[in-house]
């Protein structure tokens, strides 16, 4: 069955799409990334912007002929593990088994259910722990109850959302694969990578089978700085909203911190537009490059996909690429498939 790809496959590339306004627009999208040979789409469980996301899943499944489906991603504190397991193992049997299953800590979903912070890395490692179980047709300790074996369930793929570092450690114990935000800089990828590696083979676990997806704001334009241009939104609310934690702090260079604290200040939440106030105030502040070397893949088709390459000679197995609020969403796809291909 479709799953995550095999090791020494070449890179494979994902499209993260969301349903938010405009359902024959959402199908057009869906329908041209599977017809462009995208491996993986995504949905995020996302309800403070886009409808829900196991409808739009199948939504997805009647417009696609071969790639795999997955939430990207959904969380511990939204839904109840037999739950999330049998919305998977239905999608897995409409798809005839196109399907995987990626789980993060949190993001939007945790301010929809008035939940300020997200998820711990012991809640996210009980609730993969709990989903894999119920995939098997075990039982599964949740809440201090015992669930019933189910029978109309599939063991999926479980993929874990990780950039911290006891999350990538879960992620190498644990997970089919991880889901980590990828950019411009291949030295912070590469430390994730060994990070999760190491926690695989200290789990006693082949570390080259835990596969490395990255996610990624990507832009392929006629130049960088047009395509910097159009994610300037998207980069500023992960250097706005990202860079709060310990870990996360520590990797910003110390000269920019002033910036770093400026943009948190004025960051507006409801601003997602391309050229807006936020993706101005990230370049007036100085932090684009910054952005890009977490969160951001930029550039014209040739550059773009030698930074594929990079990414693939570092341990990535695949790159998603979010579809923010773009000018074309569809010419990305067919631009990233093009600079995939050179």
């Amino acid at each position: 069955m479709p799953a995550v790809p095999a090791e020494g496959c070449p890179l494979k590339l994902g499209a993260i799409i969301e349903w938010a306004d405009d359902l024959a627009e959402f199908r057009s999208v869906v329908r041209l990334a599977d017809d462009l040979g995208y491996d993986v789409i995504g949905v995020g469980d996302t309800p403070a912007r886009a409808y829900e996301m196991y409808v739009s899943l199948t939504v997805a499944a009647c417009e696609t002929r071969r790639a795999t489906l997955t939430p990207m991603v959904t969380t511990p504190f939204f839904r109840h593990p037999a739950a999330t397991a049998t919305a998977i193992s239905t999608l897995h049997e409409v798809t005839g088994g196109r399907t995987m299953l990626a789980v993060g800590n949190g993001g939007s979903v945790r301010r929809v259910v008035g939940r300020s912070p997200v998820a711990t890395p012991h809640e996210l490692r009980d609730y993969v722990t709990a989903v894999r179980a119920v995939l098997r047709g075990d039982s599964a300790r949740v809440d201090g109850f015992d669930t019933e074996p189910l029978e109309r369930v599939r063991d999926v793929p479980v993929l874990v959302a990780a950039d911290y570092p006891k999350s990538l450690r879960l992620a190498g114990e644990l997970a089919d694969g991880v889901v980590t935000t990828v950019g411009m800089s291949t030295e912070r990828v590469a430390r994730k990578v060994a990070q999760v590696r190491a926690a695989a083979e200290a789990a006693g676990r082949d570390p080259d089978a835990v596969q490395v997806w990255g996610f990624s704001f990507i832009s392929v334009k006629d130049s960088r700085a047009e395509a910097n241009a159009e994610i300037g939104a998207a980069l500023a609310s992960d250097v706005a909203l990202r860079l709060k934690s310990p870990h996360m702090r520590s990797t910003v260079p110390p000269e920019l911190l002033p910036a770093v604290e400026e943009m948190e200040r004025r960051y507006d939440v409801w601003d997602h537009t391309v050229g807006g106030k936020n993706a101005r105030l990230l370049e007036e502040l100085g932090l684009v490059d910054l952005a890009l070397e977490m969160t951001g893949v930029t550039g014209t088709v040739a550059e773009v996909g030698a930074h594929l390459r990079r990414l693939e000679e570092v341990g990535v197995s695949g790159v998603l690429a979010a579809l923010p609020p773009l000018v074309d969403p569809k010419g990305l796809l067919r631009r990233l498939r093009q600079a995939a291909d050179t």
